[in-house]
């Protein structure tokens, strides 16, 4: 059996998940044991498992419908699972409330404040907490600096391009510290061009902090250029977890349409990929 955190799966007839991941792992920012929430009998998440080392860039690839942002909101707290366990740090999350727990999320409509500036922005949770004004205009400054944006607390968020806007983001997010960041296909509101710039961008930010970066998307190219390891998700459940280049994921991806690692443009606008075969086969591969 892999030790958590390890990128080989668990394969074989009757595999329920991919990692058994023990308590308390040092090295794990977050552990996923053997979660499930169901909706009548619709399984959203199913008897899944997971581990994400420290400081690392983890992506959970598939179409929608599959799960993964049930998975994120459970893990952000806004949804309590049926059974299993998430823990962040080393520290279970059973019963901690989401404004409690050390994550933060990126939504991709990004959820900015449109009636305050950027630097208000970024400053908001700090003043949620009680932070003293000095110290709030000083770690937000040192902030808009580490995202690229030096000197932009007055402007409004109008006043920003799409780009502009999601590092405003990140850093309203990372100014907390948390732990953990959570990416709901952030990128997926922009348009083709710029989403290539971003996905240069956000890795870079990622390597920067050292922060753990848990992101969703169902773009297949997003996953391989981010992610150090990546899980092909379906149906609730991941058919593989690897790194980017590995031949597990490799074939897990053949299950996904478009082939290409792109994602299809007609017209201006993306298709999703979309998945042609059960979880089953995967895991006799």
């Amino acid at each position: 059996m892999p030790e958590a955190g390890d990128p080989r799966a668990v394969t074989g007839a009757g595999a329920r998940y991919l990692t058994t991941v023990p308590m308390a792992t040092p090295d794990l920012d977050l552990e996923v044991d053997r979660v499930s929430k169901h909706y009548g009998t619709h399984r959203a998440v199913d008897d899944l498992s997971l581990g994400v080392r420290r400081g690392s860039f983890f992506s959970i690839l598939g179409p929608s419908g599959c799960g993964k942002t049930t998975l994120l909101r459970l893990i952000a707290g806004f949804l309590e699972p049926d059974s299993g366990d998430v823990r962040i740090g080393g520290h279970s999350m059973r019963g901690v409330l989401p404004n409690r727990r050390p994550v933060n999320m990126v939504f991709q409509h990004l959820a900015l404040f449109p009636m305050m500036s950027v630097g208000e922005n970024v400053g908001y949770g700090l003043a949620r907490r009680g932070a003293a004004q000095p110290l709030i205009r000083e770690r937000v400054a040192t902030m808009l600096k580490r995202v690229g944006l030096p000197g932009a607390e007055a402007k409004r968020i109008d006043q920003l391009s799409g780009g502009q806007k999601q590092r405003v983001a990140i850093a309203r997010s990372l100014v907390l510290e948390p732990t953990l960041l959570l990416l709901d296909e952030p990128l997926g509101a922009l348009d083709l061009k710029l989403r290539e710039h971003m996905k240069i961008e956000l890795k870079q930010l990622q390597a920067d902090f050292g922060t753990t970066f848990v992101y969703i998307t169902h773009d297949q190219s997003e996953a391989l250029v981010l992610s150090d390891h990546v899980a092909v998700m379906s149906a609730g459940r991941f058919e593989q977890v690897g790194t980017p280049r590995s031949s597990t994921i490799s074939r897990a991806r053949r299950l996904l349409l478009p082939s290409s690692a792109a994602t299809t443009v007609s017209g201006g606008r993306r298709s999703e990929p979309t998945l042609i075969s059960s979880r089953s086969r995967a895991h006799r591969d």
